[in-house]
């Protein structure tokens, strides 16, 4: 079951964008074959945008493995169980920009996407883990932090 999902997507500006300019790649091709070029063209517009999307992280709040909970935090391929985190912050652009500057540390997990402005920091309450807390971007921070509240036992 899932309880939250998001895709931390482009914005289709973004994906036009990185069309028309791997298009533009292709003209590289123009002096040795023109039949060519086309081809480059045509693979280059298509091929880019699909990869900035394919490899978008993924953050998910789902019923999966066999924790203390089994309701796990997954973000990319990285998951942790709900029972080893503690309260989550929402962060509006400047927090966001300052926790992932300034108050960064070596020992948080990041989820980042340079479409994504806001996020949320999650504290990480598992002794036995270096990580201290999970910062992740979300365009629905608040969604993400209800259904953390909702799902996890220590709060």
């Amino acid at each position: 079951m899932t309880y939250f999902s998001e895709k931390l997507t482009p914005k289709a500006s973004v994906l036009i964008s990185a069309a028309v300019i791997a298009g533009m790649l292709g003209l590289l091709g123009l002096p040795f074959s023109l039949t060519a070029t086309y081809i480059a063209i045509v693979a280059l517009a298509i091929i880019v945008p699909f990869v900035l999307w394919a490899m978008s992280p993924k953050v998910r709040i789902v019923q999966a493995g066999n924790g203390p909970t089994g309701i796990e935090l997954q973000c990319g391929r990285a998951h942790i169980d709900l029972a080893h985190l503690g309260e989550a912050y929402v962060l509006d652009e400047d927090g966001m920009h300052e926790r992932l500057g300034v108050e960064s540390s070596g020992r948080d997990f990041v989820c980042y996407s340079p479409w994504v402005k806001t996020g949320v920091v999650i504290d990480n309450i598992d002794d036995a883990d270096p990580i201290e807390s999970w910062v992740i971007c979300s365009r629905r921070p608040d969604r993400l932090v209800e259904s953390l509240k909702t799902h996890t036992p220590s709060r």
